[in-house]
């Protein structure tokens, strides 16, 4: 049982953690990590979350402070208490409002070092907030701002009912986490995906530069930036008809939004950390068996506004971490530096550590079914602060309880003990009995199969020659028997792969699921993982590298 309900206000809950945090010593840095997960009930089943199958051990593994989850694919009515009531965390969930089972974005925060004093749903704050009376975030007396008026109420509706973006404010900087949609072969889904990636940008770049704001963006953006950002680069420009690789509408929003850009406003952190590494992919096609190759893309990035942006340290991947088709991105800010206290009035720091008032109403402690949960871990912190009358009568009654056990192992100590010569002579001569009477037992059975043998001898000697005969060919029918059993089963094996041209190695079976006439079928293809230059159709066997798998391909037969 993860969490109990107890009986205690969220006012009082927030005084004790402001006493908590008087005494938590400020980290040297705060972490950051997001993760497209592709399914949060999923990914606790993989290596290494498996170990212990919780998200706190997760995010201790990870070191991380502020998580963003992309791809959560799940419901309100799916959320559980492991989910949402996180020990030491607070938590945070955006919901598809059109499709089960579909995108979600979460967030986690560590109540230790920082908490948001606003949260919202979407970009556009037309998303009714919770427990406000049917007011909209943006109706709010303490929105968060810089909304752009320009779009309509049922356009705004429509980019934020898909569960795609969260936002938080945390004094110190605005945290926006959020799951862009990905390219479409469709011209709706295409002008979807270009009006809301022109609404994120333009409100991140309102709060940086209208309400002077210090701005996060983490999360999965669908959008690879540069050349260096994805494998063959030069070969997918030519699949699809581009000349210059920023040349399609969402590289050219983002490229404006990032530094070097004349009006850049944010900086790619792992980029700047590595401006010029290569194979920095975050994201790989797990039906092609694309990871071990790193044939991959870099979609998923961590980006901070240019007044932040110095304070960061050791932005990275971590393509070690298993469970889904994308890894972690991670990136430190730290802490310890004295410039920390002269950004912002009243100092970096100071904000990042402040307790507000009351935890914002999306906040998942606040849904009907964990509304005043805590952990058991709370639990046994809040038994400690009872009165010390209540541990002195404990401590008696347990003074009590000692001296009756006492007594107790006294009396049970003057009972003499049992032992093999105290037992009555009557049982032990009826183990003996039993012993000998298995040994007769067995000797009568061996006796019984010798003469046995020696009969069936005897009467198979005596017997006509037609009746042995008839015996003969009974025996034949048998054998016949087993070998048409023999050559069924034969049919229904599995058949032996064939080996690939390319490797001459066995190959892996497949199965179609693209809609058309050919769906469901089997086929054989090159067992090898996909890579940099391997060979397919277009490409030359001489071009190759035979590293990765080849273009063999058969049907099942």
């Amino acid at each position: 049982m993860s969490s109990l309900i107890v009986s205690s206000t969220d006012s009082k809950k927030e005084q004790q953690s402001s006493k908590d945090n008087d005494n938590v010593k400020l980290p040297d840095r705060l972490r950051f990590v997001t993760f497209n997960i592709c399914g949060i009930r999923n990914v606790l089943q993989y290596h290494p979350w498996n170990e212990e199958k919780s998200f706190a051990a997760m995010f201790d593994l990870l070191k991380a402070d502020i998580i963003c989850f992309q791809e959560t694919k799940i419901q309100r009515k799916d959320v559980d208490a492991d989910m949402a009531i996180v020990p030491g965390f607070e938590s945070f969930f955006s919901f598809s409002k059109v499709k089960r089972g579909y995108s979600g974005v979460a967030i986690y925060t560590r109540n230790s070092i920082c908490r948001p004093c606003r949260a919202e749903e979407g970009i556009t704050g037309i998303l009714d907030a919770p427990l406000s009376g049917g007011k909209k975030y943006r109706e709010l007396p303490n929105c968060i701002g810089a909304y752009d008026e320009s779009l309509g109420e049922s356009e705004a509706r429509l980019l934020d009912n898909e569960g795609r973006t969260l936002i938080l404010d945390l004094d110190a900087f605005i945290l926006i986490g959020v799951y862009c949609p990905a390219n479409s072969a469709t011209a709706d889904r295409d002008a979807y995906r270009a009006a809301f990636l022109t609404a994120l940008f333009t409100r991140v770049r309102r709060l940086i530069e209208e309400e002077k704001r210090e701005v996060i963006l983490m999360g999965d953006l669908n959008i690879c930036r540069d050349k260096i950002d994805t494998v063959e680069a030069d070969e997918r420009m030519i699949e699809e008809g581009l000349q210059d690789f920023k040349a399609t509408y969402a590289r050219q929003l983002l490229d404006e939004l990032l530094v070097p850009h004349p009006n850049g406003v944010m900086v790619d952190l792992c980029r700047e950390q590595f401006p010029d590494r290569e194979g920095m992919f975050t994201c790989w096609n797990q039906k092609l068996n694309a990871r071990p190759g790193n044939y991959g893309s870099r979609i998923d990035y961590i980006l901070a506004s240019k007044g932040l942006s110095s304070f960061f340290e050791n932005a990275d991947i971590r393509p070690d971490l298993l469970g889904s088709d994308h890894c972690p991105v991670y990136a430190d800010l730290r802490l310890s530096s004295s410039e920390m206290t002269k950004t912002s009035s009243g100092g970096f720091r100071d904000k990042i550590m402040a307790v507000p008032s009351s935890t914002p109403k999306l906040a998942s402690k606040f849904l009907p079914e964990f509304n005043g949960r805590r952990s058991i871990k709370e639990m046994f912190a809040a038994a400690g602060l009872k009165k010390s009358s209540s541990l002195t009568e404990s401590k008696s009654e347990t003074k009590q309880e000692d001296c009756l056990q006492s007594s107790d192992r006294i009396e049970a100590s003057s009972t003499p003990a049992v032992t093999e010569k105290s037992l009555p002579m009557e049982s032990m001569s009826r183990d003996n009995e039993a012993q000998s009477l298995e040994d007769d037992e067995r000797l009568a059975w061996e006796c019984h199969k010798a003469m046995m043998a020696e009969l069936e001898l005897e009467s198979s000697s005596n017997k006509p020659a037609n009746l042995r005969a008839s015996e003969r060919n009974s025996g034949d029918t048998v054998t016949s028997t087993i070998n048409i059993n023999r050559d069924w089963r034969k049919i229904f094996e599995k058949p032996k792969p064939p080996n690939c041209s390319g490797h001459n190695e066995p190959c892996i079976q497949m199965t179609t699921k693209k809609a058309g006439i050919n769906q469901g079928r089997a086929f054989w293809i090159c067992a090898r993982p996909i890579g940099p230059g391997y060979e397919r159709n277009g490409r030359s066997r001489a071009n190759t590298n035979r590293e990765f798998r080849c273009s063999y391909f058969k049907w099942c037969t």
